[in-house]
């Protein structure tokens, strides 16, 4: 499914926030003339405060339900970790709540979970997030919980040796199927040449090189005020609240961090610039060998437009009928009308300064040529202008009127919200989607499209057995072929 909304680490435990309140916006909301009507929704928009030390509040104020949800944002992510030693960011996100303010991990969960809530740190590419969900009279106390998992994490030598070994241990199993296999290195090639090209750990071999003295570098470097937002959503006196948090967070120092991003390309996966094999690689079908396998796994796609163009609208209305839902094209042609998958889909991945569109699918091995090369020709056919009036309007339906759902509890809300402060899009991105939507026509698609579907650098990718696999492709007329070990991804 489309991820133009990336969410920040903190989705899952703010859209548990219950209480549907769509309808109610829907209601408030007037919508546009036309037969095609589009009911605008007035999401709410919080308040926000900035303490005099640079960390700002963003209040999602709701008394109805005695809930709480607390999630600090860090806006930074796994594209910060220090050269040479990619996977800090990712071993940080593991071992914060594995020991903080003199509590042992196991004190913290005892003490969280006593209290019927639950807990989660993480990293991603661009951010980290330490959060709460609970009762909302705990909420002074879930405070002081992630002040001292986020402020005071005490890097427990044994802790870290103890995720540090489960994280290289997770990834020696990447093989177990094809998917991972497929996904990591479409995500590498893909993202070769910019700052995201190292992914979450770029390799073991680099990951070994973490110490424990990197994380507390990087934490001391990016977990600042001037870095943060606290997130604040649901019941809660905000006037005594605010002095809970400026009792606990009104002493922490530190300016924005410096950024010092550079390009990483993985040249196990993409050969050198200006080699032999670069201009070959530029055309080829990638083959990550998991023998055994009756199935591959396929991906296609290519880098797109900034999550802050304009243009992204009509695109998401071109993703939607190609591959969104269930009687897109893709899906109506490859899996309906062929035979040849149960599910193929497509999708824009979003971060704040690399966009990738991809095409995910699964086959059995011998259609893995005819599968690509169908999509290959629905593909151009988009392309070249080949949208009906029809599939647009079905598509502007689909989204629009699913997009009540999906910010149908003020989690949600604050959930959308918070990406769009990440990628710095305005106070208009909360509200805009469904009359932006609206308003797209049939030739602003078939023109974003033209203009951005760039299939003359198109990544294919496949994971599986590769000898079946290549015996698939050739007989559907693709010689450019090359195979990788799994062990090139580790």
């Amino acid at each position: 499914m489309t991820n133009f909304f990336k969410s920040a680490l903190f989705t899952a435990v703010l859209l548990s926030v219950p209480g549907s309140l769509a309808s109610e916006w829907v209601r408030a909301a007037e919508p546009l003339p036309g037969d095609d009507a589009v009911p605008i929704m007035k999401l709410p928009l919080p308040k926000i405060e900035t303490l005099p030390n640079g960390l700002q509040i963003a209040w999602f104020l709701d008394d109805r339900l005695p809930v709480i949800d607390l999630a600090l944002l860090i806006q930074s992510g796994n594209r910060d970790d220090p050269r040479g030693k990619s996977g800090t960011a990712e071993l940080l996100g593991s071992v914060l709540e594995r020991g903080a303010g003199g509590l042992t991990a196991r004190q913290i969960a005892k003490a969280i979970e006593g209290l019927g809530a639950s807990r989660y740190s993480s990293a991603d590419e661009d951010s980290f997030s330490v959060g709460m969900h609970g009762l909302a009279p705990d909420a002074p106390i879930l405070l002081e919980y992630i002040s001292k998992i986020a402020l005071h994490p005490d890097f427990i030598p044994a802790e870290v040796t103890r995720e540090k070994l489960d994280l290289v241990e997770r990834w020696n199993h990447i093989g177990d199927s094809a998917d991972p296999l497929a996904s990591i290195a479409f995500y590498r090639k893909v993202a070769a040449g910019t700052s995201y090209g190292r992914g979450g750990v770029a390799s073991l071999r680099e990951f070994e090189k973490v110490k424990r003295e990197d994380l507390i570098a990087f934490h001391k470097k990016h977990f600042t005020p001037k870095n943060a937002l606290l997130m604040v959503v649901g019941r809660v006196n905000s006037e005594e609240f605010k002095k809970r948090i400026e009792t606990l967070f009104g002493d922490w120092k530190g300016e924005a961090p410096v950024r010092d991003y550079r390009p990483y390309t993985d040249n196990r996966i993409v050969p050198p610039a200006g080699s032999a094999k670069a201009k070959q690689a530029a055309k080829e079908i990638l083959i990550v060998n998991r023998p055994g396998l009756t199935q591959s796994q396929v991906r296609l796609g290519f880098k797109s437009i900034s999550v802050r163009s304009p243009e992204r609208y009509p695109l998401t209305v071109a993703n939607a009928l190609l591959g969104e839902y269930f009687n897109s094209r893709l899906n109506a042609v490859i899996r309906d009308q062929l035979g040849l998958t149960y599910g193929i889909e497509s999708g824009f991945a979003y971060s704040q300064d690399l966009t990738r569109f991809g095409i995910s699918s699964a086959t059995q091995t011998e259609n893995t040529g005819k599968v690509i090369a169908k999509t290959l020709e629905i593909l151009k056919a988009v392309k070249g202008g080949d949208i009906s009036e029809e599939e647009v309007k079905l598509s502007k339906q689909y989204l629009v009127g699913g997009y009540p759902l999906s910010v149908s509890t003020l989690g949600a809300v604050a959930t959308r919200w918070a990406t769009g402060y990440l990628f710095k899009l305005g106070p208009e991105y909360l509200n805009e989607f469904s009359s932006k939507i609206g308003a797209v026509t049939r030739p602003e698609v078939v023109e974003s499209v033209a203009k951005n579907f760039d299939l003359d650098h198109l990544t294919i990718v496949v994971a599986g057995d590769a000898e079946a696999i290549k015996k698939s492709l050739k007989a559907s007329g693709f010689t450019n072929l090359r195979e990788i070990p799994i062990s090139a991804l580790k």
